[in-house]
C-alpha cells in the first residue's frame, strides 16, 4: 500500500499550469519537521515537491500560500527522466489526493525573516 501523511509548511505558493490535454495541475514545496532536533539544536526538516491534479490543483493555488501549514493525504511517485547533460535522474514526489490548509500565514507574503512562522 502506497499512502503518505504529511503536516507540514509550504516553502512557496503553489504554482497552477496546464498539461497540453487543458488538465489542471500545480505542485508546491512542502517542509515537514522530523521530530527531533540536531546536535546544534536545530530543527531537522525534509523537503518534499507535493502535486496535485484537477480540482485539488485549483483548490490549492486559490487557497495555499506561502508560510501556511497543511495536512497532505497522498502516494509517492518515482519519476525517472534523463537531464540535459543526458544523465539519469529520479525524482521523488508526493502525488497528494488531498490536502486541508490547518493555519494560515499571518504576515506579508513578502516578509523577509522566513524563520519565523505566525500561525493562528
Amino acid at each position: 500500500m502506497n499512502r503518505v501523511f504529511l503536516i507540514g509548511y509550504l516553502t512557496q505558493k503553489p504554482v497552477l499550469r496546464y498539461v497540453p490535454s487543458g488538465t489542471p495541475v500545480t505542485s508546491f514545496p512542502l517542509g515537514v519537521y522530523r521530530g527531533y532536533t540536531s546536535e546544534d539544536g536545530k530543527e531537522i526538516l525534509d523537503y518534499f515537491t507535493v502535486i496535485a491534479w484537477k480540482d485539488l490543483a485549483v483548490f490549492c493555488e486559490e487557497n495555499l500560500r506561502r508560510h501556511d501549514w497543511v495536512f497532505v493525504e497522498g502516494r509517492i511517485q518515482v519519476r525517472a527522466y534523463e537531464d540535459a547533460s543526458g544523465r539519469k535522474r529520479k525524482v521523488y514526489e508526493i502525488v497528494a489526493l488531498d490536502v486541508k490548509r490547518l493555519s494560515e500565514f499571518k504576515g506579508s507574503e513578502s516578509s523577509s525573516d522566513d524563520s519565523v512562522l505566525k500561525l493562528d
